[in-house]
């Protein structure tokens, strides 16, 4: 006996295609309702004869409220001519594109009013009076918004003035915007794709890896990059660069801000140098001082020696006047190097030593009512540095302390080695955790505001009377300080004096030996007769000079200007073994000179020496083909020394 169930299931002929087909369709709406985007079919009167779910909830229309109604119910009225005569070109096949609309997009309405941009492709199945035209359609409305807030925000860039540029992981540019054009002369087209440190960078390889390993770090970095622009130039920008993420914290690239700051450091360094120069006429009676008590020993020296009454402390009387000598070519050298205005090679620098110097200096320079005290830590390591810049600091901190203790008081100066972590490096902007070096410079004096703290780093912002002082020397010290990675702190109250704290970043790696004397000559250097041929305009270095060598067994032979030299090295190309030559002559100068004799033998060696050191003056002489640079006055250590390491030279 079959159960009730059996009984339901059987099918009469006949009815089970009709079941199928039922069953089929409701698996097709099934489908269709589970579809992300909106279908919606319409017979060839452009009826409505289906709509899936996606689409209700696109138009928010009920599918009963649009079955059977005409499409332009879901299109902007000024838009349902142009749309109706699309679906009848495309039903006769002249228009054979799918998608709907000559833009990305195109206008539809929802059942609210409101219009909105959708994406649409259309099919077609059946024919004539059958035909069914199918519309698939998206809502792209927060893609459309999105867009048109990527491209507001591109235009707002645009209208910056700032270069502006994005990177991805691999440095290639990905974005570039007008200002970047400007500055650096390539177009967008041109920039995007490319690798940004090929198309701009040509500076310190090192200071480009610091930035990338810092930026690893701490998703930032800030500071100066020399970069290159289309035309071959070089720029000096404030280079600013942050980690770019999406939505799940990915980072995905760089943004990079450069604004062009060239003209303002060629505005500092001629400030640098009018401040330096301010320096120099505050220092003039200290400096003359000074050079009176160098040339005094000299001269009583040489008329003791000279009229026999000093025989008995011959020895005595030499020492005396040889360390004077050295004394005021010491203060000479460094007077020039101050006021030259010449940023010389960072390389390692004591700065203890420029403490001790520029102390000996104020000692002479200040009035008798201030006392100096020192504190040096001599464990203190190496900067890496411009000496004559960092002499500077030390030297306009000084003069400053001075100004603000007019009834006298104390000049306390202070070194030592600190370490700085990520904490204390939040408290000041310009800080990175490491290794420092504290310069601190400290008064009794007068103290300053609130109000004028605020404004002590300001160019040309001064409290003294008009005419002592133009308010470039705190802004001299703020602008070499950060030059060389580091920054400054002070601390002052009225009445209690003032407080600058500078922190310098202390070298990476030291040499040991580097704080031992160099150049010192071995007493067994002999020149084995070989013949140098001494070339200068002075009589008296001449004659010293050529008495040094004999002593030391080597042969001389002299001139006294360019021309004589070139001729004379001409006659004895044979036997001169290396040349000494002044650098400042009259007639022919010492470049023309080198050009004149390499041009006879491009291979003699040859020794430049001035009286007057500059970057530009070393670099000229040994481009041309010297092969040593070494400055006057040079000791008979420093000589013999050169001589040797030249004439041992494989080159």
């Amino acid at each position: 006996m079959k159960s009730p169930s059996d009984s339901c299931n059987q099918t009469e002929p006949g009815v089970g295609s009709g079941s199928d087909t039922i069953h089929n369709m409701i698996q097709v709406r099934r489908i269709l309702d589970t579809a992300m985007d909106g279908i919606i079919s319409m017979d060839a009167n452009q009826k409505i004869v289906l709509i899936n779910r996606a689409a209700e909830e696109i138009f928010g229309f009920r599918s009963d409220q649009l079955l059977g109604q005409p499409i332009e119910m879901l299109i902007p009225s000024r838009f349902c001519s142009s749309h109706r005569s699309f679906v009848e070109q495309f039903g006769r096949g002249v228009i054979q594109s799918r998608r709907m609309g000559a833009q990305r997009t195109v206008a539809a309405l929802r059942a609210t009013g409101e219009e909105f941009p959708i994406e649409a492709s259309i099919s077609q199945s059946g024919t004539g009076d059958d035909k069914i035209f199918t519309v698939i359609v998206r809502d792209v409305t927060e893609a459309v918004r999105y867009r048109q807030q990527i491209e507001q925000q591109s235009q707002m860039l645009d209208q910056v003035s700032d270069a502006v540029s994005v990177v991805d992981l691999d440095g290639r540019i990905t974005y570039w915007n007008q200002a970047a054009t400007r500055l650096f002369g390539w177009t967008a087209a041109e920039a995007i794709g490319r690798i940004a440190s090929d198309l701009l960078y040509r500076g310190d390889e090192q200071v480009f890896a610091e930035m990338l390993r810092e930026i690893d770090a701490r998703k930032s970095w800030a500071g100066e990059l020399v970069k290159t622009t289309r035309s071959g130039d070089q720029i000096i920008v404030e280079h600013r660069r942050s980690v770019l993420q999406d939505s799940t914290g990915t980072r995905t690239g760089y943004l990079c801000m450069d604004i062009d700051i060239t003209a303002r450091k060629r505005r500092e360094r001629a400030a640098h140098r009018s401040q330096r120069l301010e320096s120099i006429g505050t220092l003039a009676g200290g400096i003359a001082h000074d050079l009176n008590n160098v040339l005094t020993p000299i001269m009583i020296g040489t008329k003791l020696l000279a009229s026999g009454r000093g025989e008995a402390n011959r020895q005595g009387l030499l020492e005396t006047m040889s360390a004077s000598a050295q004394r005021g070519a010491e203060l000479i050298k460094q007077l020039l190097a101050f006021a030259g205005g010449i940023r010389g090679d960072r390389s390692p620098v004591q700065i203890n030593g420029i403490v001790s110097e520029t102390i000996q200096i104020m000692e002479h320079t200040l009035q008798k009512s201030i006392t100096i005290e020192s504190r040096i830590d001599e464990d203190c390591p190496n900067v890496l540095a411009d000496a004559t810049e960092l002499t500077q600091v030390l030297m306009n901190l000084s003069i400053n302390a001075r100004d603000a203790m007019p009834s006298g008081g104390v000049l306390a100066i202070s070194t030592s080695s600190t370490q700085l972590y990520e904490d204390a490096a939040q408290l000041n902007p310009d800080a990175r955790p490491g290794h420092y070096v504290l310069l601190k410079v400290a008064d009794t004096g007068t103290g300053m505001s609130g109000e004028t703290l605020d404004r002590i780093f300001d160019p040309f912002f001064t409290t003294k009377d008009f005419g002592k002082g133009t308010g470039l020397g705190l802004a001299t010290v703020q602008g070499i300080v950060k030059s060389h990675g580091g920054f400054v702190n002070v601390y002052s109250e009225l009445g209690r004096g003032t407080t600058f704290s500078v922190y310098l970043p202390a070298e990476a790696k030291q040499d040991p030996g580097s704080d031992a004397v160099a150049g010192m000559a071995d007493s067994t250097i002999d020149g084995r007769g070989r013949t140098i041929l001494l070339v200068d305009d002075e009589v008296f270095i001449i004659q010293m000079t050529a008495s040094v060598l004999e002593a030391s067994g080597y042969r001389v032979i002299t001139a006294r200007d360019g021309a004589a030299a070139v001729s004379l090295y001409e006659q004895h190309r044979d036997e001169v073994d290396v040349i000494l030559l002044d650098m400042m002559m009259p007639g022919l100068d010492g470049l023309q000179t080198l050009d004149g004799i390499r041009r006879i033998d491009p291979e003699v060696p040859v020794i430049a020496c001035s009286g007057l050191r500059t970057a530009q003056r070393e670099m000229d002489a040994l481009e041309r083909g010297a092969r040593l640079f070494i400055p006057k006055p040079y000791t008979e250590e420093q000589l013999l020394r050169a001589l040797e390491d030249v004439l041992e030279s494989p080159e």
